[in-house]
């Protein structure tokens, strides 16, 4: 019977450890990811003409998104936050997020030195309950911000 119990107690604390929040701003959550970022303030919110054509996204499957990339400085950093409407459509928004870094990294701009190419070509993508984050960033920033992003959605 007791070891009933730990199995129970167990599995409650799973469970309740894997649910995450649905009802986040994509807003509130890349303030959160910016405290994670050298030179966040040199970042800028992206258009929606930005997100539609140059990541060739159909907004239509995200009820929330952000985009911030670099405006000024010799850094390239970049990510993304987008809210899938429901689950029927979180693995067409993670194919987009995928085809856009394949695309980032095909037409990388050369007036970044070589180095940040690295972010590139480390590029990360973490799926969370209705959410996509996908980072361009140091590989230590790149693991930071999916953990602050992870853990802002955990209940």
């Amino acid at each position: 019977m007791k070891k009933l119990c730990i199995l129970f107690v167990l599995c409650f604390l799973f469970t309740a450890c894997s649910t995450v929040k649905d009802d986040m701003p994509v807003q509130l959550l890349a303030m959160a990811v910016g405290e994670k970022i050298e030179g966040f303030d040199n970042l800028s919110e992206a258009s929606t003409d930005y997100i539609k054509y140059c990541m060739t996204s159909d907004l239509s499957i995200y009820s929330e998104y952000i985009v911030m990339y670099p405006f000024a400085g010799s850094q390239y950093n970049e990510f993304g936050i987008f809210k899938v409407r429901d689950k029927n459509n979180l693995q067409s928004g993670v194919k987009e997020v995928e085809n856009y870094i394949s695309f980032k990294k095909s037409n990388w701009d050369t007036r970044y030195m070589g180095e940040e190419f690295k972010k590139i070509d480390n590029a990360k993508v973490t799926v969370c309950g209705h959410y996509i984050l996908y980072t361009i960033l140091s590989e230590n920033e790149s693991k930071s911000a999916a953990r602050k992003f992870e853990n802002m959605l955990k209940r």
